[in-house]
């Protein structure tokens, strides 16, 4: 008997600049972000070879302050067969909004989106994965928007962010009024009766490959479930500039791997099976 194809995994790219991450908001103002030496457009064209030598379509969401100062990067994304999602407008935590303030910046982010595309925005991941116990109201808001799924949740305990009870696989969450919101959470190992992070991000830069390739072969195997993956544009940039900061933790793994993530990436390509989000979830 043949053995069952392997469930397809998300790739996704929370598409921001080096110094756009919450390690820095303590020594990089927002309002100061204009200063800084933009690398997004290299970063993003280097990720979208990446993906192009592998034949892999991704979910690219997008923090569309960089998205309205390079709209070019909008539409390259687009045009090579990409989804375009949202990853807000300014990269503030949840937490520390107001569902008011929320509200408008991701409603903003989608029309501006939209508007570049010409195509419906339908998926919206948190800066810093910021939907946790204390931002739950915010998946309400997400729907208000005319969001139809969400990639924010991380089944962990961390200070930053995290919802340890979650759900760890897809999911549709019923809200009032019928209405439902698919939720993707970020990717987690079980095991010794606890979730470990996989999802990518500062994990795959700081881990062995094997930790990534083993965990995710558990989970698509073992467990017969999807994953998704994440990488940020900077994260393949070794040459970036360095900044000294401890980060909202009391330490940083920014610079950390930086310049293996490009090669680790690569592998996962090769050795999973990937796609954008909306098609993992059969969101067409």
């Amino acid at each position: 008997m043949a053995a069952a194809t392997p469930p397809l995994n998300a790739f996704s790219v929370d598409v921001e600049d080096w110094y756009q991450v919450a390690d820095f908001d303590a020594v990089v103002a927002r309002d100061a972000w204009d200063r800084y030496e933009s690398r997004v457009a290299a970063n993003t064209d280097r990720v979208l070879g990446i993906l192009d030598d592998a034949g892999v379509k991704a979910t690219f969401f997008i923090l569309t302050w960089n998205a309205e100062r390079h709209p070019e990067i909008v539409r390259r994304i687009a045009a090579q067969g990409h989804e375009i999602a949202s990853h807000g407008y300014g990269h503030r935590l949840i937490y520390e909004q107001t569902p008011d303030t929320f509200r408008d910046d991701v409603a903003r982010a989608k029309r501006i989106l939209e508007d570049l595309t010409g195509t419906p925005v339908l998926g919206y991941r948190a800066p810093s994965l910021s939907i946790t116990g204390k931002s739950l109201w915010a998946l309400d808001v997400l729907l208000e928007c005319g969001y139809r799924y969400d990639s924010s949740v991380f089944p962990i305990r961390d200070t930053l962010y995290g919802l340890p009870n979650a759900e760890r696989f897809p999911h549709v969450i019923h809200r009032a009024n019928g209405r439902e919101l698919v939720e993707f959470p970020v990717t987690t190992l079980r095991l010794f009766g606890r979730n470990l992070p996989l999802g990518g991000g500062g994990w795959l830069r700081v881990f062995p490959y094997r930790y990534m390739q083993l965990g995710m072969r558990r989970v698509n195997r073992a467990e017969h479930r999807p994953t998704v993956v994440f990488i940020h544009p900077w994260e393949v940039d070794p040459e970036q500039p360095r900044l000294e900061t401890a980060g909202r933790r009391g330490f940083s793994t920014h610079y950390v791997g930086l310049a293996r993530t490009e090669s680790k990436v690569r592998r996962l390509l090769r050795d999973f099976r990937f796609a954008p989000l909306r098609d993992v979830l059969n969101l067409n």
